[in-house]
């Protein structure tokens, strides 16, 4: 299959890194910028001098879709400019339900008159993090979800860690669990070699952390967590019943524009299979986000 042509609607932060994957991608192609008409004289950095800048997709011929990158009031107005000459879209509007649901139904109908397919939602939350808690719910449907969120300024560095042996550098966050509950979230990075859950029982002992319930998730990198913007904890809880009782953890450190824009673009693939219409996340087939991927995808995970 040839590469899709691919145009980047709006500049801004997720435009940037979308327009930057689409260089890097070996199935998708960056066909154009578009930009408002008062933007459109700025140059754009180096890597994107040899990308047409336009102010509408429909200036460049070869454009197949498009990635809608703009502030939530445009994205109507920006849908309509490309689904009414045929030109299927991704979007990422941050809205949750019936929010969500009449902004799918509205780009729905205009989907269906012009019959293309559309992609809604397409970013972390709502996207992938949504595909997490689908799946978490269908491997313990009686339950319930906690979902705590966390901004990279609550973490704060911790002494106490840092003197547990093996410990090189740490960080620590509270955050309130849905129920009223304070927890604590320790994040320590390693010497090579060290044992991880004797680092947690030494830190979890610690009489500051007495009477409290203390996560910890060794890292990597403490300073580049220090950078990370955004984090989440999702916790799936099944009721317990004759069955046993299922317990499911999510816990993830990311970039909520980076994380949005590499959604955007595994979207962006699953265009081709779709029918007209507006399609949320749970609609794409997992196989075809991976695109040409998709193969080695199934050797290495299923």
């Amino acid at each position: 299959m040839k590469p899709l042509s691919v145009a980047v609607v709006g500049f801004g932060r997720v435009g940037k890194i979308c327009a930057d994957l689409l260089l890097e991608s070996q199935d998708l192609i960056l066909g154009a910028v578009v930009r408002r008409l008062d933007s459109l004289a700025q140059p754009l950095p180096e890597p994107f001098r040899a990308i047409p800048v336009v102010s509408h997709a429909t200036q460049v011929q070869t454009v197949e879709a498009a990635l809608l990158c703009v502030p939530l009031p445009q994205v109507l107005d920006a849908a309509h400019e490309c689904v009414q000459h045929e030109i299927p879209i991704v979007e990422s509007s941050v809205l949750h339900g019936e929010a969500f649901q009449a902004h799918r139904e509205e780009l729905h109908r205009l989907a269906l008159r012009h019959k293309v397919p559309v992609i809604v939602g397409a970013g972390w939350d709502p996207g992938a993090l949504s595909f997490v808690r689908s799946l978490f719910a269908l491997l313990a449907p009686d339950g319930s979800n906690e979902t705590s969120h966390r901004v990279g300024v609550n973490l704060h560095h911790t002494a106490m860690a840092r003197q547990v042996a093996g410990v090189k550098e740490a960080l620590c966050t509270e955050q309130r669990a849905t129920d009223g509950r304070r927890q604590r979230y320790v994040y320590v990075e390693l010497e090579q070699g060290i044992d991880a859950e004797r680092v947690s029982e030494a830190i979890r002992a610690d009489p500051l952390f007495l009477g409290d319930e203390t996560l910890v998730f060794p890292v990597e990198d403490i300073a580049a967590l220090e950078q990370e913007g955004r984090g989440v904890l999702l916790e799936r809880r099944g009721t317990p019943g004759r069955l046993g009782h299922q317990q499911f953890l999510l816990e993830a450190r990311f970039d909520e524009a980076l994380l949005t824009a590499q959604m955007m673009l595994a979207a962006a693939r699953s265009l081709p299979y779709l029918k007209p219409g507006a399609h949320s996340f749970l609609d794409l087939r997992l196989s075809a986000l991976w695109g040409e991927q998709r193969k080695q995808a199934e050797r290495e995970w299923l």
